[in-house]
């Protein structure tokens, strides 16, 4: 096979092939439960903690598996170990789990209630996308308050990793109308900071990073490494209650998502942060998340951003 593959309901399948069906709880609904791994040098980075996140989201949504872990890990693993040999050996992938909730019964009726009780399994992988964000370790990003909310956890925890994401997609898209470069960095009910859209935030303040509490947030594995790192360094970590206030007055602003592992922030609004170029600490913390995974993070996206940028379309 000279495409990528994919896993689906059972079968591995040309990329191409993955497609689902317009009955899919996933799209009527938005009922599906994901994560997203990547990998360097082609093997994948702390795949265990992400399945462990993705089998507690399916209790909380009530949604079966299907799969063991061990099993959905073994797919994973062969498809990044076929999938990779496409690639060029310095350009890494990013993993795609989604499990929905089955087949919309209305749709379908109850002959086919077997099919839609049973939850669709997909596993895929793509190229990381470098060029979106390899020139921001250098520049910082800009961060904007969203004018909507993170989710209410009466409605549903901002907890769980679901597909459900359109008030995030929202939210980026307000922002973007004011300012095309910049994402949205959003509050929770009581007015203080959850998370950006894809990612999570901290402050750094003197030797202190300081995180939203987690039970507001989309706890991130790459958060763990945070957290860990921080340790390393001999950094203290603290969850707490972040006002705007707060990131105005800080040395320092990150942020931490699964491809791009950890970001500047360099500008909130109209104030520049850290003077507007990535801190000491940003650079103590991407330079020993490097040393773990074995590549110079910020070289690697730099050198496949231009590479990427300038393949013959």
């Amino acid at each position: 096979m000279t495409e990528p593959r994919a896993y689906l309901n059972g079968s591995m399948i040309p990329f191409s092939d993955a497609k689902l069906a317009v009955t899919d709880l996933g799209i009527v609904y938005g009922a599906s439960i994901t994560e997203m791994v990547r990998t360097f040098a082609h093997r994948l980075f702390m795949l265990n903690e992400h399945i462990d996140r993705l089998y507690s989201a399916l209790d909380y949504v009530f949604i079966e598996p299907a799969l063991e872990k061990s099993e959905l890990k073994n797919i994973c693993e062969s498809i990044v170990k076929h999938n990779s040999q496409l690639l060029p050996s310095e350009q890494d992938l990013g993993l795609t789990i989604f499990i929905t909730a089955g087949h919309n019964l209305p749709y379908l009726g109850l002959t086919e209630l077997e099919t839609c009780q049973t939850p669709t399994v997909c596993v895929h992988t793509f190229p990381l996308a470098f060029e979106l964000w390899d020139t921001k370790y250098v520049t910082g990003q800009h961060l904007m308050r969203a004018k909507g909310q993170q989710l209410n956890a009466n409605i549903f925890d901002p907890r769980i990793k679901s597909r459900s994401r359109i008030h995030l997609y929202r939210a980026d898209k307000l922002v973007r109308m004011q300012e095309p470069q910049a994402s949205a960095l959003l509050f929770d009910q009581s007015g203080f900071v959850s998370e950006t859209t894809i990612g999570n935030f901290y402050l750094v303040k003197d030797d202190v990073i300081q995180s939203p509490r987690p039970e507001n947030i989309l706890g991130g594995i790459s958060q763990m490494m945070v957290v860990r790192l921080a340790k390393q360094l001999g950094l203290r970590y603290e969850e707490t209650d972040i006002s705007e206030n707060d990131i105005l007055d800080a040395n320092e602003a990150l942020t931490s998502s699964t491809a791009y592992c950890l970001m500047p922030v360099t500008r909130f609004g109209d104030h520049l942060i850290s003077d507007g170029s990535p801190g000491p600490v940003f650079q103590k913390m991407i330079s020993a998340w490097s040393r773990v995974v074995g590549i110079d993070i910020v070289q690697q996206a730099q050198h496949r951003g231009e590479a990427r940028r300038n393949a013959p379309s």
